[in-house]
């Protein structure tokens, strides 16, 4: 979805949030709340559609917004980013956004905590870390081993790969799952499985809490999903084989999203997986740059609940 027609308009918007975000992330989130009732009534509808799981897609991908790239500092090189840091105009966009879906959420072993995260290549990085980059990720839910699992995961492009080669996959449950027989659509309903931990959430000696989770859940209309190729374990041969039979289900319909910058993608991490193309930095400080956060579903609660909690810290546990 093009935001290009309301540029003007949406410059101004940007103009009430703070110069300095993170001396006060509190205010920063109240202040893109206030932002996102005043983005264009067509972008909200359709926010709206994917927050309640009418799209039908399982994912929104915006486009031109507003910022500013020839204005960017390096891209950087260590993680958190630094207090002093200005805001940036994709920063401001995916928390404005990021409040439309649901409750901005941190995770506290997660980047230390941070509301927003930036997400670069690392010569250093673990294979299965959103830092990598000549090797894929492969698709996966976001912690779907977590009790406080994102309902969407929020990424902004500040600036792209050089070749342009880095793309975000997407495969969705609604499509893939009418591809598997209707035994192994079964298993993955009824079984729970094991599953390991990212290595943000792993104990200090490297070893992974343990969770339990069920692959498939909802009515078969609208299938919700918890996927992950490398960290499930199925208990037994015929688990085994049902899970093989998804992945490659999930391959056979999967999407790329390659973001520019003034890109955003939502993903609903209920109802699809994700991964991401290799590509291969140049280390020149103007590699691939993108900003993530989450969200999760508001709280049934009075009104005003939303306005109580601008934006929450979960600490790890497991499902």
């Amino acid at each position: 979805m093009s935001c290009g027609e309301w540029r003007d308009g949406l410059d101004d918007l940007l103009v009430a949030l703070p110069a300095v975000p993170r001396h006060d992330v509190t205010a920063f989130a109240r202040a893109a709340a206030k932002m996102a009732a005043e983005l264009p009534g067509p972008l909200l509808e359709r926010l709206k559609a994917l927050r309640t799981g009418q799209d039908g897609h399982g994912y929104l991908h915006v486009t031109d917004l507003p910022c500013a790239p020839g204005a960017l500092p390096s891209t950087p090189d260590s993680r958190p980013a630094p207090l002093e840091r200005p805001l940036l105009a994709m920063e401001g966009w995916l928390l404005a956004i990021c409040t439309a879906m649901g409750v901005p959420t941190a995770y506290r072993e997660l980047h230390s905590g941070s509301l927003i995260q930036d997400i670069y290549p690392s010569p250093n990085a673990h294979p299965l870390s959103a830092q990598s980059s000549t090797t894929a990720l492969t698709l996966h839910s976001e912690m779907l081993y977590h009790r406080w699992r994102p309902d969407f995961l929020l990424l902004a492009c500040s600036r792209a790969d050089h070749d342009g080669a880095a793309g975000t996959t997407v495969a969705a449950a609604r499509a893939a799952l009418p591809l598997l027989g209707a035994a192994e659509r079964e298993i993955l309903r009824e079984h729970r499985m094991t599953c390991g931990t990212d290595l943000a959430f792993r104990h200090t000696d490297g070893s992974s809490p343990q969770a339990h989770v069920l692959v498939v859940d909802g009515v078969p209309a609208d299938p919700r999903l918890a996927f992950d190729r490398e960290l499930l374990e199925p208990g037994d041969p015929s688990a085994r084989r049902a899970l093989q039979a998804l992945s490659e289900a999930l391959d056979e319909v999967t999407d790329t999203v390659r973001m520019r910058p003034g890109d955003l993608l939502i993903l609903d991490n209920t109802r699809v997986v994700h991964g991401r193309t290799a590509f291969t930095p140049r280390w020149d400080g103007h590699d691939r740059w993108l900003h993530r956060t989450y969200a999760r579903s508001l709280p049934r609660g009075p009104a005003g609940a939303e306005a109580a909690f601008p934006y929450q810290t979960k600490p790890f546990a497991p499902r």
